[in-house]
């Protein structure tokens, strides 16, 4: 996978992760909160496939949030689920 902020090749595997499905949303299908192994916290969005219609194509973005910055997963977690609250139909147990 690609870093769209700096096109590098992510080789960092996910272990915890926390996913919000956008159902009332017009452009995300689903929001996910991530723990790498590198301990960096990502934030990825999935486009819906028919948005602008239907001429983006599905699209997944990683949104690097180091925990040293001051954010960790269940603060990140928390302001996706606020943030995103008008729109998450669904709201995942945490995958390990």
């Amino acid at each position: 996978m690609i870093d769209l902020d700096t096109d590098k090749v992510i080789l960092a595997k996910s272990v915890r992760r926390k996913r919000f499905i956008l159902g009332k949303s017009v452009a995300l299908e689903r929001v996910d909160v991530a723990v790498m192994d590198d301990g960096s916290v990502r934030v990825i969005t999935e486009r819906r496939a028919d948005y602008w219609d239907g001429r983006a194509p599905l699209f997944v973005c990683f949104k690097a949030r180091k925990t040293a910055d001051g954010e960790n997963f269940d603060q990140t977690v928390q302001r996706i689920r606020e943030y995103e609250a008008q729109y998450t139909t669904a709201e995942l147990p945490e995958l390990v």
